[in-house]
């Protein structure tokens, strides 16, 4: 089926050396603890999930939720939103000891102290958008796309018996009518995604509450997602391209994480 709104694609967060700290105090007068999230690629979804890992690590006291917050400007742009369960929290991103290696950036938040509150929100959207210039076509969403992973056994008696490892589930999407303007955006997404690195997506922006962490699996160009084609459609549409069919398999569909002892 064909989507009813345009889509979303968010992608492009790197934790690093340079941006894997978060400073931050969880009492009034306490000492300053250190976050450090693991190093590696991220959707906005799974940066969550690590930040709030990490914080409760620094404080395993208190609970730590991190919340994805995609309705914004229309559902296109992407907030992140941190909060704990104590009465006291402040984030140190403009006075903290590990700033020049701070997080507070890549997660939309200014080089500032955030003082007086136990929940804050970023001030910047979060990764790198990509919204396609016409509706998704020929669309399957996770009800519609599963598959066991497992091995089958037939006995000689011919009963056959299965050892399910986990069902996974996937999404099935085309996008067409692309102009040649918008070949760099697709470009720079496509080297993100065929590296096999996680990102968001939102099938309709009209409704930004739904949105899954992916990873590329499969494009009509490369059986195992780690190739790409944007092909013109000629001869009666030159200068618009296609991506053919794509299937992205579902990492995660939730979008609040929270962690704590």
């Amino acid at each position: 089926m064909a989507l009813g709104a345009l889509s979303l694609l968010n992608y492009g967060l790197q934790v690093t050396t340079l941006t894997q700290n978060l400073d931050f105090k969880a009492s009034s007068g306490g000492p300053t603890l250190t976050a450090q999230i693991d190093l590696g690629f991220y959707s906005a979804q799974g940066l969550a999930q690590a930040i709030a890992t990490a914080m409760v690590n620094a404080d395993p006291v208190n609970n730590y939720t991190i919340t994805v917050n995609r309705n914004v400007m229309g559902g296109t742009q992407t907030l992140m939103t941190i909060a704990t369960s104590g009465t006291f929290l402040s984030l140190l991103f403009g006075s903290g000891p590990n700033i020049s290696s701070s997080i507070g950036p890549i997660i939309g938040f200014n080089k500032t102290d955030y003082l007086g509150l136990t929940s804050y929100t970023g001030n910047q959207t979060i990764g790198t958008v990509l919204i396609p210039e016409f509706i998704g076509y020929n669309y399957l969403d996770d009800l519609n796309m599963g598959k066991v992973f497992g091995s089958v056994n037939v006995s000689a008696s011919g009963l056959k018996e299965a050892v399910v490892f986990n069902i996974q589930q996937f999404i099935e999407v085309e996008y067409m009518y692309e102009p040649k303007a918008n070949l760099p955006a697709w470009q720079a997404f496509w080297f993100w995604a065929i590296q096999q690195r996680p990102f968001d997506f939102m099938p309709q922006i009209s409704n930004p509450n739904l949105a899954y962490q992916v990873t590329l699996e499969t494009t009509e160009y490369e059986g195992q997602g780690m190739g790409f084609r944007m092909k013109e459609m000629l001869p009666n549409f030159p200068n618009l391209f296609q991506t053919g069919s794509l299937t992205f398999r579902i990492i995660a569909a939730n979008q609040n994480f929270s962690v704590g002892g």
